[in-house]
């Protein structure tokens, strides 16, 4: 287990130095390694990062410069509180590995270890809500001031593990076939929102999904399935999917409706993501990487780059990868693209704006600033099915959804 204690240290200092999680994984973990336990303990310590510090400094009066060692603490702590190892085996194991890294903290953290576990009880459930749930402060207050009857739920549930949400490709097979699929491979499933979206129940590499590599299904949580209800899309209509990797609303386009679809990223490499997932549901768009200048089109998607504080049960790093300066970058890059789109779209066409933000700044302020620029927008009424949970555009994370913002404009 020492081994999997020091990939975890390791990983998760790097993604606070603000590296790529999935790239990390995959420099960091080799044969030797259990995937599933280093897995766990970094999604599991990152989602506890701000109250596992707490403990830290509570235990230890002076700054702990070695990161190695004081990365492996904080998971030390994440692994007591939540796994069912034993806690003899979790600080025996701990020990072994800080002699890894140098044999002269062996002690410290084996001190550090006992000395929490004897004072555990004294440490839980602070009164500060940004420890108790491990976010930023700036985030909480923000959340507190926008949601007041909610943001404590909130907090909770980007704290819990996201669950897999199929889309069944209906180009290839009914969704009550797919069903049947499931249940002939003994896939434990649940059928969520008025049984129309399909939960997998197991933990299980959705590569191992019935019908994955043929294209018959696709992951994909239910707020983000909701995009295609508002743009009322039609046969032959010019569509463009400004910010369009992976693909994954675009294939959902394109399963549904025969269109014209053009998708377009400004990174390359996003782009590639785009032709995988099209190859793999065998769809068909025309993928650009420059916009004509002159082109315009029914229908315009921009699902915009965002502080994805709407998804953070799937994105565990992003609540210590966000900075409060980051939201009006992310406000300014939102703008540009509602203009760069609008200047695409035809008299009547109608272009749907989302985010997975749950921040006003990013959402609703944004829509004043461009309604404030451009006289000929017209807001249109997104309706939202009742078994979601939202407000007004804005859809509140919670178990069966992600928190996402969807806001359709036309143009007259």
């Amino acid at each position: 287990m020492q081994h999997d204690l020091l990939a975890a240290s390791k990983i998760i200092q790097e993604v606070v130095g603000g590296k790529n999680i999935e790239k990390l994984f995959n420099q960091h973990i080799g044969k030797k390694h259990n995937i599933s336990l280093v897995k766990d303990i970094v999604y599991g310590s990152i989602r506890d990062i701000y109250l596992n510090e707490y403990f830290l400094n509570k235990l230890i009066s002076v700054e702990l410069k070695n990161l190695d060692i004081k990365y492996l603490l904080l998971n030390a702590f994440y692994q007591l509180n939540n796994q069912s190892i034993k806690t003899f085996t979790v600080v025996n194991e701990n020990v072994k590995a800080a002699k890894l890294i140098n044999n002269k903290f062996t002690g410290l953290v084996n001190g550090v270890l006992r000395n929490f576990l004897r004072r555990r009880i004294d440490f839980q459930a602070p009164l500060d809500l940004s420890l108790k749930y491990s976010y930023p402060e700036w985030w909480v207050k923000k959340l507190k001031v926008q949601y007041p009857h909610d943001y404590e739920a909130i907090l909770k549930i980007g704290n819990t593990r996201a669950p897999v949400f199929l889309r069944v490709n209906v180009k290839k097979i009914t969704h009550s076939d797919y069903i049947n699929l499931l249940e002939k491979n003994n896939i434990k499933f649940v059928l969520i929102i008025d049984k129309n979206y399909i939960q997998i129940n197991e933990s299980v590499n959705v590569k191992n999904l019935p019908g994955f590599f043929e294209g018959l299904i696709y992951i994909q949580d239910p707020a983000a399935q909701l995009a295609i209800n508002f743009l009322d899309l039609k046969k032959d209509l010019k569509i463009l999917d400004l910010c369009a990797a992976p693909g994954g609303k675009a294939t959902h386009i394109l399963e549904r409706f025969n269109v014209l679809l053009d998708c377009y990223d400004i990174n390359e490499e996003r782009l590639s993501l785009i032709r995988h997932n099209l190859n793999r549901l065998d769809l068909k768009a025309n993928i650009i990487s420059q916009l004509k200048t002159s082109y315009q089109y029914d229908r315009i998607l921009i699902d915009a780059p965002c502080s994805g504080s709407g998804v953070v049960r799937r994105n565990v790093d992003i609540k210590i990868m966000r900075r409060e300066e980051d939201i009006k970058k992310f406000q300014d890059q939102q703008m540009q693209l509602l203009d760069q789109g609008w200047r695409h779209l035809k008299k009547n066409g109608k272009l749907l704006y989302i985010t997975c933000s749950i921040f006003n700044d990013e959402n609703e302020d944004v829509i004043r600033l461009f309604l404030k620029k451009h006289t000929d927008v017209k807001l249109e009424k997104t309706d939202i099915p009742k078994d979601f949970s939202f407000i007004e555009s804005q859809l509140i994370p919670n178990l069966n959804h992600d928190g996402l913002f969807f806001q359709l404009l036309s143009k007259n």
